[in-house]
């Protein structure tokens, strides 16, 4: 499994890395056509830097102290890794060049809001698959520590991140109607409406 391990954490080392040059690129774009943030520098930081931090602590974990783990959780969490990889492309693909690391809204007519691919089912995709990569991805590798610990940091940061989206999207033009009733993580309809 430590092969395993390492594959998949080099493809999400390099993946995250090339989301960075592709949100770079976005924003420039969004910001020519009207569109401008409302995430704070501090806000998009904090994001890097529990990312950074956790691909740290997991290589620690992983080289010093590893938990021998059941096999069978190490392959299910290597299940819901890869499943996490088909969401997320498929909410990239959605996006398109409306993908970014920051918080981004304009006043201006047109498309304004992504209610397609994934979007269909929840509100935030993307999230989901870092709650997923956040929690899975260390237990491939033994790290227990690494998956408890981040995922609860990445909750506190969510837990300011996804308000501050949201007030900015529930203003737009549309995106109540389209995306109020939508789950933020899960289909509402495998749960009943709540």
């Amino acid at each position: 499994m430590s092969t395993v391990f390492w594959i998949l954490f080099a493809y999400c080392a390099l993946e995250r890395l090339g989301e960075l040059f592709v949100s770079r690129r976005n924003q420039s774009r969004m910001r020519s056509s009207g569109f401008s943030e409302k995430e704070t520098a501090a806000g998009i930081l904090s994001m890097i830097g529990l990312h950074t931090l956790w691909y740290v602590a997991m290589v620690a974990e992983v080289a010093f102290s590893p938990a021998s783990l059941p096999p069978a959780l190490c392959y299910g969490a290597v299940g819901f890794f890869l499943l996490a990889q088909v969401v997320r492309f498929w909410a990239l693909r959605a996006l398109g060049t409306f993908w970014n690391i920051s918080v981004m809204t304009t006043d201006q007519s047109g498309p304004r809001f992504v209610c397609c691919g994934p979007y269909r089912f929840i509100r935030h995709p993307n999230y989901l698959v870092v709650i997923v990569e956040i929690a899975t991805l260390p237990l491939v590798g033994g790290a227990v520590w690494t998956s408890l610990v981040f995922s609860l940091l990445n909750g506190v940061v969510l837990a300011r991140r996804i308000p501050l989206e949201e007030s900015h999207l529930f203003r737009v033009s549309g995106y109540r109607d389209v995306m109020g009733a939508k789950g933020r993580f899960v289909p509402r309809c495998l749960f009943g409406r709540r």
